[in-house]
């Protein structure tokens, strides 16, 4: 799921920030790819959502109509288990979770995804500032590029909110 800067900072402030949006979105997507898979057992395999231990409460909110069964809850990973006895789900958050292969694939996808989005951010700015060297939107770089591009920003009357998140 593709969330530009605007959605992450409203996102990130309704669920008390970027973890919280980060199980939202994963549960919400969790969810609409089960729907397919009606009748087969499900293992899900997530990285841990910034340090995060316990996901039985947002679990249960994502799915209100099983009794979520907390399987394991620590620092390495938490587990858990809900359905029907034919019809199993089982989904682990576990720290470096990328050493999987879905989540690996997942956290490329996103990394490509990124890249792209990166690429259309700086051909709009360096088009209207030919002498702007574009950015990789890392944090350091990044505060460099606002600083040159702000003129044109407040020109061109984009809030901050549409092109930075605040977390």
């Amino acid at each position: 799921v593709a969330l530009f800067p605007q959605q992450f900072n409203d996102q990130s402030e309704q669920l008390g920030g970027k973890g919280g949006l980060l199980t939202h979105q994963t549960l919400d997507l969790v969810r609409r790819q089960l729907v397919s898979l009606e009748e087969e057992e499900v293992l899900i395999q997530c990285d841990k959502h910034g340090g995060r231990n316990h996901y039985a409460p947002a679990l249960q909110h994502a799915f209100p109509e099983f009794l979520m069964e907390v399987r394991k809850e620590g620092r390495a990973e938490s587990i858990y288990r809900w359905g029907s006895e034919n019809r199993r789900r089982e989904i682990r958050f576990t720290a470096k979770g990328d050493a999987f292969l879905p989540a690996a694939l997942a956290s490329m996808a996103a990394k490509y995804l990124r890249e792209l989005a990166m690429q259309a951010f700086n051909a709009y700015w360096c088009e209207r500032l030919p002498d702007l060297q574009p950015t990789a939107g890392y944090p350091a770089d990044a505060r460099r590029f606002k600083e040159e591009i702000a003129q044109l920003q407040a020109a061109e009357n984009i809030p901050d909110s549409t092109l930075w998140r605040n977390r």
